[in-house]
């Protein structure tokens, strides 16, 4: 295309300024935007390990229905008391005791929950062992909570286990 004013033609592009002004602007959105972001990434983590407790809940119960047999969920260690299930924790038929690396035994092994603790509470207090019966009721073991927070996170999440071995997760103000 050809200006108007000569026969050169016509270029079009964006000044410095305009290059700067934009970069500006999209500095100041992005920093606005990071500690949302950290917020929204520390969420999912505490989500996907509550998740991981209430997978592991369900497995046993339906692993107890389908062998008509004991299965266990097993604390790796539950040597602190406020923070039982937070080093790991392990389903296994029967309740053969921290977590063996046999096949035959083992059915599923869920890793540490990191930087969070999850402390269990009322009936599971200090209890290392959640054993479901073949008809998937919770047999060793006494309904309770285990709450699962995070260093430097205001809100975690609760898990309760009852009776017949439901596990159900609600959001918990930590400490």
């Amino acid at each position: 295309m050809l200006s108007k004013f000569s026969n050169k033609p016509f270029l079009s592009g964006f000044t410095v300024i305009e290059l700067l002004v934009a970069m500006a602007v999209a500095a100041i959105l992005l920093g606005l935007a990071l500690p949302a972001f950290d917020t929204f990434i520390e969420q999912r983590n505490m989500t996907s390990r509550v998740n991981s407790f209430v997978s592991a809940v369900n497995l046993a119960r339906s692993e107890a229905i389908n062998r008509s047999a004991d299965v266990s969920i097993q604390a790796v260690n539950a040597g602190d008391n406020s923070n039982e299930w937070g080093p790991g924790y392990c389903v296994v038929v029967g309740t053969p005791g921290n977590c063996p690396n046999d096949p035959a035994v083992l059915i599923r092994q869920f890793d540490d929950s990191g930087a969070a603790t999850m402390d269990a509470l009322g009936g599971l207090n200090g209890i290392a062992t959640l054993t479901f019966n073949g008809r998937g009721l919770l047999a060793l073991g006494a309904p309770g909570t285990i709450e699962v927070c995070e260093n430097g996170v205001a809100l975690g999440r609760e898990i309760a286990v009852n009776t017949i071995g439901r596990a159900a997760s609600v959001e918990l103000n930590c400490p």
